[in-house]
């Protein structure tokens, strides 16, 4: 089922008819019939009341192909709800384009903004000083003080935020994700401090894997708390999906390379999860190799210039780019 043809003006008003929070008395603090929280049962014949409206009303997007039917609403009615989302999982899976699709769905405003090449996420997070010569000493606010400002509710991704290694990153953040409606610009009793659009939402991502110096294998527990829309484990798509979504990205490619492209990624997998490469195919990386066999390069050519940096030359014949080489050439036979 394709996505309906109808404006991103169009879905995003009906989306927010269907979830206007003032009309909502199963969720406002001012229920004019009572002020006491909404039994289990209430709630779970609210929340199919919720998933029946959006299952009827948006149609899963071509692309989608990383969870089921029930996970794609789950997260849609999580993001009107304001409960904000994490996703995990290796490298190139999927994480940031879920994020995106989500975003486009939804017609927030979308503002990325990734941890793992920074080492100075305050900066990053709430700003910087700066001097010139003609306003002296003054301090410019970040491009993240500006998403949670933005009164029309941005859809905020955090990259990465498990390669942070300094702690300033779960300081600066928690407090926000905790339902705090300000964010102070420093740490001092008289500090600046921002207002939180009620609409902004987010969504994070983590890397989760032994080849990602950096990141723990598990989340920590004060972040999970956080989530309140749910931890959400991605793996690699089977390769089915994989080269479903190849094909969608790259039409051009033929069944034949698409497959051949999935199937090289599948048995690399396989080496990794029995631990004798460290680092996995990702389907971004499969996306590359596709864009470059479609531009004229050959299969071989295209896989060897994609995957190979991936890998070290060092230790003789039983090198893991020798594995790999194998592998490689295997798919021209």
């Amino acid at each position: 089922m394709g996505i309906k043809r109808t404006t991103m003006s169009e879905k995003s008003s009906r989306l927010e008819e269907l979830f206007d929070m003032s009309r909502d008395t199963a969720y406002t603090t001012e229920n004019p019939v009572s002020e006491e929280e909404p039994t289990p049962e209430e709630v779970v014949e609210h929340k199919a009341t919720v998933m029946s409206k959006l299952m009827g009303s948006v149609d899963i997007p071509e692309e989608f192909k990383f969870a089921d039917k029930i996970t794609f609403y789950t997260m849609l009615r999580n993001i009107y709800r304001g409960k904000s989302i994490m996703v995990t999982g290796p490298s190139g899976c999927g994480k940031s384009s879920l994020g995106k699709i989500l975003a486009s769905i939804t017609n927030k405003p979308f503002h990325a903004f990734n941890f793992g090449d920074t080492m100075n996420p305050s900066a990053k997070l709430l700003g910087d000083t700066k001097f010139d010569s003609d306003k002296g000493t003054w301090f410019k606010p970040s491009r993240f003080v500006s998403a949670l400002q933005d009164d029309r509710g941005s859809f905020i991704m955090l990259d990465e935020v498990t390669r942070d290694r300094t702690g300033d990153l779960g300081n600066i953040l928690m407090p926000v994700l905790d339902g705090q409606k300000y964010l102070a610009l420093d740490e001092s009793d008289s500090a600046d401090t921002v207002t939180i659009d009620d609409g902004a939402f987010f969504f994070a991502t983590a890397n989760i894997g032994r080849e990602y110096l950096g990141a723990s294998h598990d989340l920590d527990r004060a972040w999970k708390d956080r989530f309140t829309g749910g931890i959400y484990e991605l793996e690699y798509l089977p390769q089915d999906k994989e080269q479903e979504l190849i094909q969608i990205r790259t039409p051009a490619i033929s069944d034949d390379d698409a497959f051949r492209i999935t199937d090289f990624a599948r048995r690399i997998r396989e080496l990794y999860k029995a631990e004798e490469l460290n680092t996995a195919v990702s389907t971004r990386m499969c996306l590359t190799t596709a864009e470059l066999v479609v531009d004229g390069m050959t299969l071989i050519d295209a896989l060897k210039h994609v995957c190979l940096p991936f890998y070290p030359i060092q230790g003789g014949d039983d090198t893991e780019r020798v594995r790999v080489i194998q592998t490689i050439q295997a798919m021209g036979e």
